[in-house]
């Protein structure tokens, strides 16, 4: 049997590690670790702490980082970390470093779970062959398509998908987009539905609804909303219409008729918005071509683990074949 694969899932909030290995076909993650990113000032110094943790000698890794890698190099985007795979295995003694983006990995990973695993966001017919959108928002918000290639292998193109501008439709939502305008200048889907821009919206939903802004944190706001919080039920609504919005937009502009699969934090956590009338209304509603999307299946990802699954799934196919 290989030597166990170490792999990371690094976000703007957390600093996810693990050891992967293939056994009887299925991946399998051991030694899972989640550290807070707020308690070290670079990655390499999460990365040790995990390996003094675990004890282990690894000679092979890939981490997964939320932001754009160029000639393996990253800055992640909402956190300051630069992470370099040649400094990586200088100060660490790796055999070979790869880094991938966060989404790719989420994106890797879906093969490699059955889909009556996911949570049914709305109920559909794949199309066999057809790429496979993952997308969605945790502390940024991620985009990757997956592609499907002979001899059982995936491909996943991703970008920054997230950074599109944001659509609005309705009095409120055209509302909301001027305000985020007014004092941001350019907003995407990332600045409405993703966690980096939680506070930015909600301060704009208290000048709309004309109250004073309360520090509340995530969890605060569910609670409020649950209760009957006129402000942040809208808000919720508003932040979920945005994700189904900009999916069944990369569905059209992608063909990705396989299917969408939602993820990150943030989609977890609003996940009975996202199965709403309305929000099946806005993922649907294209004019003309509404058709195209009508029989198109949307998961949920709930998977802790999935970005470092699909990290060493795609080391296993583009390193070790």
């Amino acid at each position: 049997m290989q030597q166990p694969i170490l792999v990371g899932d690094i976000g703007g909030t957390n600093a996810r590690f693990a050891l992967a290995s293939r056994r009887d076909g299925k991946l399998n993650i051991e030694h899972f670790e989640k550290l807070a990113g707020d308690g070290f000032g670079s990655f390499d110094e999460a990365l040790q702490q995990y390996l003094d943790q675990i004890g282990a000698e690894v000679s092979e890794a890939c981490f997964a980082l939320a932001g754009p890698v160029e000639n393996q190099e990253v800055t992640l985007t909402n956190r300051g970390w630069h992470v370099s795979a040649g400094s990586l295995k200088e100060s660490f003694g790796f055999q070979d470093v790869c880094l991938i983006n966060d989404f790719h990995a989420m994106a890797r990973a879906v093969p490699e779970f059955e889909y009556d695993s996911f949570d049914c966001i709305f109920p559909g017919t794949p199309k066999p062959g057809a790429p496979v959108l993952v997308t969605g928002p945790g502390t940024g918000f991620g985009v990757a398509t997956l592609l499907s290639e002979p001899k059982g292998r995936w491909r996943v193109v991703s970008g920054e998908g997230g950074h599109m501008a944001y659509a609005p439709r309705t009095d409120m939502e055209h509302a909301l987009a001027r305000l985020l305008m007014r004092d941001h200048g350019y907003v995407s889907n990332e600045l409405v539905a993703s966690g980096s821009g939680l506070d930015e919206v909600h301060a704009a939903f208290c000048e709309i609804f004309g109250r004073p802004r309360v520090e509340l944190t995530p969890e605060e706001m569910r609670e409020r909303a649950d209760s009957g919080d006129e402000l942040l039920q809208t808000l919720i609504e508003v932040r979920a219409l945005a994700v189904l919005g900009a999916a069944g937009d990369l569905v059209l502009a992608n063909g990705a008729l396989g299917g969408v699969v939602l993820a990150g934090g943030v989609s977890e956590r609003i996940s009975d918005f996202l199965k709403t009338a309305a929000a099946r209304q806005r993922f649907v509603t294209r004019g003309p071509m509404s058709h195209y999307l009508e029989d198109c299946p949307v998961w949920l990802m709930r998977e802790q683990v999935a970005p470092l699954i699909g990290a060493a799934a795609y080391y296993e196919q583009h390193k070790r074949t």
